[in-house]
């Protein structure tokens, strides 16, 4: 820490305390002194401010109570979001680190869709089939080889000579048991249902004339449709809704959960520019794959990786809007219950807290103040 010495150093105890005779003894008393100064300094800032004075209670009594009670109601309270943001970076603490004694499968089976995937990935968080969000990929037929081109073009070129002179079973002369056929330009009788008796067609052929009608089967209409639609049992559009299980989210990392955050950004702004459709519903159990999806995110992002999680904490201002708007009547309960206002608050105060983005809760004061709080 003091160098390493070069020079001689005077043998003297530590309590010494006379004047250095020589050179020995003066770098004894240097190294001593050097021993007792701290390490670590501080420089003065030089643009330092020193802490305003609080304004008296009684000013501030009348002039800022209905803006903090306008904003207490627009806004989480700061005991809140400090709560929730510590228990937030505990848990993404925890969701990270290995842990022992979890069963791995070892099937190869598909667990999810790709990662760009972004229609399967909205059926397989509806809980669709695994035939819905993991259907079979198509076989490319392989492209023949040069050769195998040549050698196609002079079959058909040497099958080409032959096949015009092949009658066709469809041949008009073979069905009607005549040499000449009829004229194409006029209505066929069979195409169209016969004339009365003594009329004649629109091509002036009687009724039963020239052409007789071609021998055909009667099918009959089958007569047990009805039993099967009346007994039939209605298939569920959708199941349960799957959850972000720890056996889910270990397959996914930083890159693949702002994939995923960006589709829901997507499916956010679909939701509030299409209307309040069933198809584009924000569901409970998409809130929380959106807070699982976030612990997934590291502590450093880009600059276009913090734009997408803006976009993101601002379609769930968006939602709370639209649900202070048209609140969910609780007598006719949905099959699968909407997003609430405490799951959007705390995707927006986690994008807030961890990546510093807090100028979002001036947005969303002025977004929310415009609308009147859901009666209590």
């Amino acid at each position: 820490m003091l160098g390493r010495q070069v020079l001689p150093v005077a043998n003297l105890p530590d309590t010494f305390d006379g004047v250095p005779m020589d050179g020995m003894q003066y770098l004894f008393t240097v190294r001593r002194d050097a021993r007792l100064l701290p390490h670590t300094t501080r420089v003065v800032n030089p643009y330092e401010i020193p802490d305003p004075p609080l304004p008296e209670a009684s000013a501030m009594q009348g002039v800022g109570a209905v803006g903090e009670d306008r904003r207490s109601d627009v806004l989480p309270s700061e005991e809140w979001r400090e709560t929730f943001l510590r228990r937030f970076k505990n848990f993404r603490k925890n969701s990270v680190q290995p842990t022992i004694h979890v069963h791995i499968p070892n099937s190869s089976a598909k667990l999810m869709p790709d990662r760009k995937e972004r229609e399967l990935w909205w059926a397989f968080l509806a809980g669709r089939p695994e035939s819905e969000w993991n259907p079979p990929k198509k076989t490319k037929q392989p492209k023949p080889s040069r050769w195998q081109q040549r050698t196609q073009k002079k079959q058909q070129t040497s099958m080409g000579g032959p096949q015009e002179d092949i009658s066709l079973p469809y041949d008009v002369s073979e069905l009607y048991g005549t040499d000449v056929a009829p004229d194409t330009g006029t209505s066929l009788p069979h195409m169209f249902p016969s004339p009365p008796a003594g009329q004649s067609n629109q091509s002036g052929i009687e009724a039963g004339g020239a052409y007789p009608p071609l021998q055909r089967e009667a099918i009959d209409p089958p007569t047990n449709v009805a039993p099967l639609i009346e007994n039939s049992v209605e298939l569920p559009l959708a199941s349960s809704a799957r959850e972000p299980t720890p056996a889910l989210l270990q397959h996914i990392d930083h890159r693949y959960a702002l994939h995923l955050l960006m589709y829901f950004g997507h499916w956010i702004n679909v939701r509030t520019e299409e209307g309040r459709l069933p198809y584009t519903d924000i569901t409970d159990a998409h809130g929380r794959w959106m807070f699982s999806l976030l612990s997934r995110v590291d502590d450093w992002i880009s600059g276009d990786e913090t734009s997408m999680l803006r976009t993101l904490g601002r379609g769930c201002m968006e939602l709370i809007v639209e649900r202070r708007k048209y609140p969910v009547a609780k007598e006719l309960p949905p099959k699968l219950p909407m997003i609430d206002e405490t799951s959007c608050w705390m995707v927006i105060t986690a994008i807030i807290g961890i990546w510093g983005q807090t100028d979002l809760w001036m947005d969303a004061e002025g977004l929310l103040s415009k609308v009147e709080p859901p009666p209590i």
